[in-house]
């Protein structure tokens, strides 16, 4: 059985009936892209599979199919063209999420902003999402240097905080941490951001994020400690 002959006999039906003619790729391209996933299936025959056999496969296995072609896509070419991105970033799924610096940049060029909550979903489901949102791109990849994966814009501390409401984070931090760790806090003039802010000691994901205290949000956490204080000193019902 020769792999290749058996392939350029099917390519055309299973290029039809899977979809990928909006691709706009040349014979050959198609035929490379799909020879890994044809000798995959071909290798668990004892014999020669029928050609509706193996289009049959390969439309059961439509979403791998899909990833497989987002990843030659952006593997082969240097500019994908209208049609080329908004399938990649619909279908790509975890390649998608892996070259979603680059797609960012191609839809922005491209105009088809409309294609960022697909991206972002995407990042969200197979990406690296971190514990804040970039303001200009809104993808939650932030790295504890400040710098966007998507976009590679810098934030500054106050706008990581903007992203985070910071304020109703320290409420929140004092409500979940003892006295102990709020006053380390204070005392180190740090948080750090995780799911929730956390204390200067508390272990740390690859993806937290260090954030600086100033002078009024180191006040607050000193009232906000006071009014727990008080609030416990009441007692329930009082």
């Amino acid at each position: 059985m020769d792999p290749d002959k058996l392939l350029d006999s099917i390519v055309d039906e299973a290029v039809q009936r899977l979809g990928l003619g909006i691709l706009g790729l040349d014979r050959e391209s198609y035929k490379e892209m799909l020879k890994p996933l044809v000798e995959g299936i071909v290798e668990r025959y004892s014999s020669r599979p029928s050609k509706d056999a193996i289009v049959s496969r390969l439309q059961n296995a439509v979403n791998n199919v899909y990833i497989l072609a987002s990843a030659y896509l952006l593997e082969k070419l240097e500019k994908l063209t209208p049609e080329q991105l908004e399938f990649v970033v619909t279908y790509g799924g975890p390649i998608a999420a892996k070259y979603a610096s680059r797609l960012y940049k191609e839809i922005v060029e491209s105009n088809r902003r409309d294609l960022l909550p697909l991206l972002r979903s995407a990042w969200e489901q197979y990406g690296r999402p971190t514990p804040i949102a970039c303001p200009r791109c809104g993808f939650r990849a932030v790295t504890p240097d400040l710098v966007c994966m998507v976009c590679g814009y810098t934030l500054s501390e106050r706008e990581a905080k903007e992203a985070i409401d910071f304020n109703y984070r320290l409420e929140e931090f004092v409500e979940l941490y003892p006295a102990s760790d709020v006053r380390e806090a204070i005392e180190r003039g740090v948080v750090v951001v995780g799911d929730t802010l956390k204390p200067p000691s508390a272990p740390r994901e690859p993806t937290d994020i260090v954030l600086h205290l100033t002078r009024s949000e180191r006040d607050r956490l000193r009232k906000l400690l006071e009014e727990r204080k008080a609030s416990y000193a009441r007692g329930p019902g009082a």
